[in-house]
């Protein structure tokens, strides 16, 4: 295997020729909650497929929005990232096909707290899901032009198994000073893994959301952001929408009736 800037690159001989394949694998990442990660990541993947692009989205969010978000009941899941990390399911195996045309999804099928330590502990081994993923497209298991993951709210051991298989982070960014304080601690991560594990990861740009542009704090936030992170910063800005945030809750009660949308964290 032959590696790329940006992406996995194979290279296998086929009739005396050379075929290169590449798939960019791109994280979605904040350690702050509620800052449009998993927005972000439905959005981009589906993006995307409308310019004609294969995707796959891995939701390793314990809370499962991106496959809630996709229309994905909890029923249907019959494999996820749960059991890619335990061994008792390949890659290929848990992936699910979603309503978008081109957009497939590996679930977080993670429902109760034991299972979520249970995921806290296995992902320790940070370079599983890189393994993984490189296996699956040396050996033309699956194929992709991209693939989006969905990091949750931590810089746990999860987050950095997604950091240690991607070639890029999209850090999407809340309009407001907390927002900004707390992404220094995952750019001084991200430079620690690329002094390390993964030389290649790069920032692919921070990307401003949840703007009110009649409102001071937006405004100092943006000033703010463009003199810290300078070209990093995406120039797309993504205003607030309540009707986003209304049809979300819409789709977790659906996948939750039981809890009124809350979710489950009992075993």
């Amino acid at each position: 295997m032959m590696e790329k800037s940006g992406y996995i690159r194979v290279e296998k001989k086929q009739t005396q020729e050379w075929v290169d394949k590449m798939t960019k694998v791109i994280s979605i990442s904040n350690p702050k909650g509620g800052v449009g990660k998993t927005t972000t990541a439905i959005n981009l993947a589906a993006s995307l497929c409308i310019a004609e692009k294969k995707v796959l989205i891995i939701d390793m969010d314990t809370n499962g929005a991106v496959s809630i978000g996709l229309g994905l009941e909890s029923d249907e899941i019959n494999a996820g990232v749960m059991e890619i990390f335990l061994g008792a399911r390949e890659l290929p195996e848990t992936i699910h096909v979603t309503p978008i045309p081109g957009l497939d999804i590996i679930p977080c099928n993670v429902r109760t707290l034991e299972q979520e330590n249970r995921m806290n502990t296995i992902t320790k081994n940070r370079k599983l899901l890189s393994r993984k993923m490189q296996d699956a497209v040396t050996k033309d298991k699956i194929h992709y032009d991209y693939i989006i993951i969905d990091t949750p709210p931590a810089l746990n051991d999860i987050t950095m198994s997604a950091l240690y298989a991607s070639d890029s982070v999209v850090i999407p960014l809340q309009c407001g000073y907390f927002s900004l304080n707390i992404i220094h601690r995952l750019l001084e991560l991200i430079h620690r893994i690329r002094s390390s594990a993964n030389p290649e990861l790069a920032v692919e740009g921070i990307l401003l959301n949840f703007y009110e542009k009649t409102t001071r704090t937006s405004q100092r936030t943006i000033e703010e952001a463009r003199r810290l992170f300078k070209n990093q910063l995406f120039k797309t800005v993504i205003p607030k929408n309540a009707a986003i945030s209304f049809a979300y809750r819409r789709c977790w009660r659906r996948a939750w009736p039981s809890t009124g949308g809350r979710g489950t964290t009992g075993p």
